[in-house]
């Protein structure tokens, strides 16, 4: 039985690919191309139509199914990470300690300018996560730590002024398990 299944299973997703193939194939010829995609004709719109219609329901299933893995990797990852904080020690950070190693912008550079003074266009401010990598001294070795935030240079070291102490989160029987908590830049 589970024999005859599996080769149903094989004849019906080989149909549903060349359904697909088809589909993209009728799209294109509707449109009016041949050959090394030139357009070499009218379009025959029935035809574009016909390749749209047999299109649609893979597109549709492609972008529910990866709705749908997006949700429960973030439903998985949030329970990871509540176990882990759970399960974890914690210790207390002192944010004098931490220095910012590198800090890698991924921000555009768009500038408007006004009189005697540059400020960045609203419209390109704080779109993009900036990678920081910070090293701090922990159970006797510095440590590296990276993480990101969508503030600049100048905003991470006055937020570490006036926080002072953070939390750490680390695993004792893994020293790679570790989690700083910088999510107070975030805010």
């Amino acid at each position: 039985m589970d024999k005859i299944r599996s080769i149903l299973n094989k004849i019906f997703s080989n149909f549903l690919l060349g359904l697909l193939f088809m589909g993209i194939v009728l799209l294109f010829v509707g449109l009016g191309y041949r050959g090394k995609y030139q357009r070499v004709s009218d379009s025959y719109l029935p035809m574009a139509l016909i390749g749209v219609g047999i299109l649609l329901p893979y597109i549709i299933y492609f972008f529910y199914s990866s709705n749908r893995y997006q949700k429960r990797q973030k439903i998985f990852m949030e329970k990871e990470y509540n176990v882990f904080i759970n399960n974890s020690r914690k210790s207390h950070l002192n944010l004098d300690d931490v220095k910012i190693i590198s800090f890698n912008s991924k921000s555009p550079d768009f500038y408007e300018s006004k009189v005697g003074q540059l400020n960045q266009k609203n419209s390109y401010k704080n779109k993009n996560m900036n990678d920081v990598k910070v090293e701090f001294p922990f159970g006797g070795q510095k440590l590296k730590y990276l993480f990101k935030t969508n503030k600049g240079l100048d905003n991470i070291k006055i937020h570490f002024a006036i926080k002072k102490e953070t939390k750490i989160y680390f695993d004792q029987n893994d020293s790679d398990k570790i989690y700083v908590d910088f999510d107070f830049l975030n805010k």
